[in-house]
This record gives structure tokens, sequence and C-alpha cells, in this order.
């Protein structure tokens, strides 16, 4: 029998570590089968022939994507190309980014391939109009929210709700004053943890003023320390272009111990803010972005707040900073709060059970792989 092999498709850092674990579960089961497509080093280290990777695609909103669209358009020719060129992949493994991998599932889909839609579009935030196309083009949709499974079963789409992959993969590896001391950190000050996000432009558009925030927490509490997690894929050296003189400690590979030891957490809104409600700690969702695409996002969007932790449970249970309120003056304001109110401290971690609740019980990427393979048939070819 020959090993069938996949298509696998991520466009951000977190969907190439979800694609990661994906990818090796269909391995267990389908040993000695090819994967390709497009990731970033997890899917590399996973065995993924890589078509191109996640540098090429990292934008955080329509303008900023102008200057991709040209190496966008031709990732699409080469992975089109490869598709429709036999042996065809036995069945394909689409994670979120929406504006590419809806175009790619029509191609999929007509070359006789099933298409499997793991983290599915926001459309409860906004274009809900894209559910008509990707029930078209997609065979089944898997949600890792659970308000979702409902939207698209109303809408007449195959879905099942899986459950967060954060769950399966959120854990710190090292003791507290063993991370301690591998950062040269005293375990009897105080400690901030800053996640400006894990895209060159939002470390443009966030990192400058959480810099200002730092020196105004720094004047009223000298005492405080700083660390930041430094994104995978992310230069350490751009990082600290913007760091300048600020007193912050960079993190390398031990992001969740900095979440988890940290009185409060700075988080650029995105996935980091469900790890740090996993982890526990009290946090501030900020976000900014150029002025064009605020204000298109403001007219499309359909909700009230932001940050994931915040609209899972339909209520603001951390404090969400964004745009021309993400100030140095509020950030500094609300860290503050945050570190000495222990009543708030503690209202925020029984929220985050509530939340924990909610994202299932774990075996994430197993549950996906046998998904797929039930789209196939015993030969590794499609089940279409």
């Amino acid at each position: 029998m020959t090993p069938p092999q996949f298509l696998i498709v991520a466009g951000e850092a977190s969907g190439d570590m979800y694609g990661a674990a994906v990818v090796r579960c269909l391995q267990e089961r389908f040993p000695g089968a090819h994967v390709f497509g497009m990731g970033g080093e997890r899917m590399r280290e996973a065995g993924v022939e890589l078509l191109s990777d996640l540098s090429r695609t990292a934008v955080v909103g329509p303008f900023e994507a102008i200057g991709h669209f040209g190496g966008l358009f031709q990732l699409f020719r080469r992975l089109t190309a490869r598709i429709e060129t036999p042996p065809h992949p036995a069945a394909a493994i689409l994670i979120d980014f929406p504006d590419f991998n809806m175009r790619l599932a029509s191609r999929i889909r007509a070359a006789g391939v099933p298409v499997v839609y793991y983290i599915s579009p926001q459309i409860w935030a906004w274009r809900q109009g894209r559910i008509r196309e990707l029930r078209q083009v997609v065979d089944k949709m898997l949600v890792i929210l659970p308000f979702e499974e409902g939207i698209y079963r109303e809408a007449g789409m195959d879905v099942e709700f899986v459950g967060h992959p954060l769950v399966d993969t959120v854990g710190v590896r090292l003791a507290r004053n063993v991370f301690l001391k591998k950062y040269g950190l005293d375990g009897s000050r105080p400690l901030i943890a800053i996640l400006p996000g894990s895209r060159r432009k939002e470390l443009r558009y966030i990192l400058p003023t959480l810099c200002s925030a730092v020196e105004q927490i720094l004047a009223r509490k000298p005492e405080t320390q700083f660390v930041l997690p430094v994104a995978s894929g992310l230069d350490p050296q751009f990082v600290r272009k913007f760091l300048a003189a600020s007193p912050v400690t960079l993190v390398a590979g031990d992001t969740y111990e900095a979440i988890r030891y940290a009185r409060v957490a700075i988080v650029a809104s995105g996935t980091a803010t469900l790890e740090t409600a996993l982890l526990g700690t009290p946090q501030i969702i900020v976000y900014r972005i150029g002025r064009a695409t605020w204000w298109l996002g403001k007219l499309m969007l359909r909700v009230r707040m932001f940050g994931l932790v915040n609209i899972i449970l339909g209520e603001e249970i951390v404090p969400e900073l964004f745009q021309d309120q993400m100030t140095p003056e509020n950030v500094t304001r609300e860290a503050l709060r945050l570190m000495d109110d222990v009543w708030a401290q503690s209202r925020i971690r029984n929220n985050y059970e509530r939340v924990r609740r909610q994202l299932g019980g774990g075996d994430v990427a197993g549950r996906v792989a046998t998904v797929v393979a039930g789209l196939i048939r015993t030969d590794g070819s499609s089940g279409q």
C-alpha cells in the first residue's frame, strides 16, 4: 500500500505550531506519509516539505498586505500547480489564514481533493458572508471555540468542535527558581511579562508604547522587573532596537515560564491572550494597527470586545486597550492596578477557569487526524 500524501497550509506562527502536532498524528496513523505545503520551523521539524515559510505571509491587515501580494500570488501558483499534478494529495488541511486559504480551497476542491478547514475564519467577528463560500469549498469545518459550532451548523455545514489546541500545549517546563536564575532575575521583586506580538509590524506599532510604559512603571515602582519572550521567527536583534535603554530582559524559548511567573502580563491581542489565561496570569490586552486598517475594521467588525478571553465569556474579564486607548499612561495605570489589587487578581483567575472549561478536553491534534483519516480510503486516495 502506497503511503498517502497530504497538503497542509498555515500562514501564522500559531498555525505552524498546531499544524506540526497534526502532522505528527497523521504520520503515526499513516507511516511513511508525505506532507507538503506551507508553514514554519515547527512544521519543518515535523517532516513537512515546505514550499514556502511564514516570513512571506506574516501581515497584520489588508493595507499592510499589499506589499506582500506578489509573493503570495507566486506561492498560490506553486501550491496549485503541485495540487493539480498527479498524484494528488489524499486530503488537504487548511489552518486559519482565510484570505489565502479560502481561495486555495476552491482549487483544491476542483482537483477532487477533500478539504478540512481547521481553525475557522472568525466569521462571528466580521465578513459573515464568507460562510456561503466556505460551504461550497470545505468538506469538514473543525472549530476550536465552542460557540462557533452552532454558527456553522445553522448554515448547513459539516462542522465539529474539536477543542482548542492550546489546552494540549500550554505548560511550564522550568521551576520558578530555575527560570529566575537562568535569566538573572530576583525572586523577591515583582515581574511583568511583555508580549508585543509575533510579527515585525506588530512590534513597530506596539512595542514603542510599551517601552514608554516600562519607564512610567519604573518611576512608580522601581523594583519592578520586565521580561519579553521573543516570538519564534523574530530576530532578537530586531527586538533590541526598540528596547534601546529599557531594562527589559529578553527570553528565548521559555515563553510560558515568563508568563506564568509574572505578576502581570501585557499581551498583544491574539493567541497569546488565551495562553496567558491558561497559565493563570492577570493580563492587559493591547493592540495597535495602521489607522486605515483600524478604520476599515471598525466599519466591518461585529464584536464589541476584541480579546479572545473576553469574547469567549461575553464580558470584559481583563482590560482591553486598543488603538488610541493604548497609551503609556493607560497601560501603566492598568498594570499598577493589577499588580496591587489582590481581589482583581483573584477575580481574573476565577474567570480563567471558566475559559478553560469551555476550551475542550485535549488531544485536539489527534481528533483532527481522525477526521482527516475518515475522508480518505485505506489505499490513501480520496474518499470523495
